[in-house]
């Protein structure tokens, strides 16, 4: 017989037996019509049983019979003993929930990588060491003169893009009149053709659009926003929409499904770095910086190009400075440039709540060890109230392996009722449901108290 026949046969068995006794008994009526005695015939053939059973190991597949066979056994047994059925999958379903969901939580912040074309090259840029007030910090904020600098002392080794920290903001759109909100970034020209991004309509940012301050007031939506804002409509693209006192044209919709670098935040539209009203100014820390590092290309090299030349134009931005002490303006400048690694992105939320994500992590596994532990003891309970049963499986020819089975395939049902289901999100990203975004709370950091400028480095 052919393997799907075999294949089949084993979960079709009643109707097996079926035609087995009937072809059986076709034969003993042949015997019978060639003049053989009724019972010599039955007598010829044997017992009907062992032929049956000998016949099943030719028509199907022993092995997997006999797991099915098992996983019907341990059905019954669960339904059977239903109390301590109910106790085990409701432990096991409040642990494997819990861990699920601190997973999804985990994944989405922690560890599911960019939609991006080779995420594992992409560092984030921040500065290590104690601020003015002689406290240890960690601050990831750049101004964009020191950004140009760190760009061409790297060149050829890495890729630095300028990505701003998200923010809300108010648009109107040309055809409208009322403002509404809408989640922002500030990008390089470079990132889309370095991430690999292709426009689902129109076109994206390119170098060219990133040259001079305030000279290409365009604009890319992402393609989460486009759908949900304008319903996929394509004539989108040429449309304007204003932002305070400025003007601008949507030139194209990324692809999806990328919604922006700041992991926890859905990115709406994304604008040229050099639209941003700080972007010549170096004193304002209004971005984040992103490496891009070639293959093949060390990491710490990469690191100390860069760390001497951020030490050097802040070396230069001190002597500015006013009202601050020389150990305070020393402590600043020993700062040390820091490469992390940003495969899943870099936002504030990361760095806020990944000690709390890890706790939360270890305290989930814990809740599931404990979870296992009692099934185990409810478990080793009842294969004690089964002795007899097994010592009576043993007498009539049970192997230690088939006794094993039987044991892993009740084991195995009773994990399977709790199983979470799975849900998914369009994009594969952490999103919230109105806002399009998940905002900490504001934070600000002040890298030159001489002129008073600060810059936001979380979006409010």
């Amino acid at each position: 017989m052919s393997l799907w026949s075999r294949l089949s046969n084993v979960f079709r068995s009643d109707r097996l037996h079926r035609e087995f006794d009937e072809e059986l008994e076709s034969h003993i009526e042949d015997a019978i019509q060639q003049g053989r005695d009724p019972g010599e015939a039955r007598r010829a053939f044997g017992s009907p049983l062992l032929r049956r059973e000998e016949s099943r190991d030719v028509r199907l597949i022993p092995w997997l019979d006999s797991l099915r066979a098992d996983t019907v056994f341990g059905w019954r047994q669960l339904k059977k003993r239903k109390v301590t059925s109910a106790t085990a999958i409701l432990s096991l379903g409040l642990a494997i929930g819990s861990c699920t969901s601190a997973f999804r939580l985990i994944d989405a912040l922690l560890l599911r990588p960019l939609p991006v074309a080779a995420p594992e090259q992409l560092y984030s840029l921040s500065r290590h060491g104690l601020g003015f007030d002689g406290k240890p910090q960690s601050f990831d904020g750049w101004a964009y003169p020191a950004f140009e600098r760190m760009r061409d002392a790297v060149k050829g080794d890495a890729e630095l893009l300028a990505v701003s920290y998200g923010e809300r903001v108010d648009i109107t759109y040309a055809s409208d009149q009322e403002m509404e909100k809408a989640q922002l970034q500030y990008v390089s020209g470079r990132m889309f053709p370095s991430f690999g991004l292709r426009p689902a309509v129109g076109r994206l940012l390119t170098p060219d659009d990133d040259l001079k301050p305030g000279a290409h007031p365009i604009a890319v939506l992402s393609h989460d926003y486009w759908a949900r804002r304008f319903g996929q409509d394509r004539s989108v693209v040429g449309r304007g929409f204003r932002m305070g006192d400025r003007l601008y044209q949507i030139a194209g919709v990324a692809e999806e499904p990328f919604t922006g670098t700041e992991t926890g935040t859905v990115t709406d539209i994304f604008l040229p770095t050099m639209m941003h009203p700080a972007a010549i100014r170096d004193d304002s820390t209004w971005h984040r910086t992103l490496a891009r590092v070639r293959p093949g290309v060390a990491i710490e090299p990469v690191r100390a190009k860069l760390h001497a030349t951020s030490r050097a134009f802040e070396m230069e931005r001190a002597k500015g400075f006013t009202g601050m002490t020389k150990e305070a303006i020393d402590r600043f400048i020993a700062q040390t440039v820091v490469l992390e690694p940003a495969a899943s992105g870099s936002s504030g939320l990361q760095q806020d709540y990944r000690r709390s994500l890890a706790a939360l992590g270890v305290l989930v596994a814990l809740v599931l060890l404990i979870a296992c532990a009692n099934v185990s003891n409810l478990m080793t309970a009842q294969a004690a109230a089964r002795a007899r049963e097994m010592a009576l499986r043993v007498s009539i020819g049970a192997g230690r392996w088939r006794l094993v089975q039987l044991v892993l395939i009740e084991s195995a049902v009773l994990a399977f009722l709790p199983r979470p289901r799975a849900e998914s999100s369009r994009g594969g990203r952490y999103r919230s449901s109105s806002a399009g975004s998940i905002r900490p709370t504001i934070r600000r950091a002040c890298l030159c108290p001489s002129t008073g400028a600060c810059s936001a480095s979380r979006s409010p």
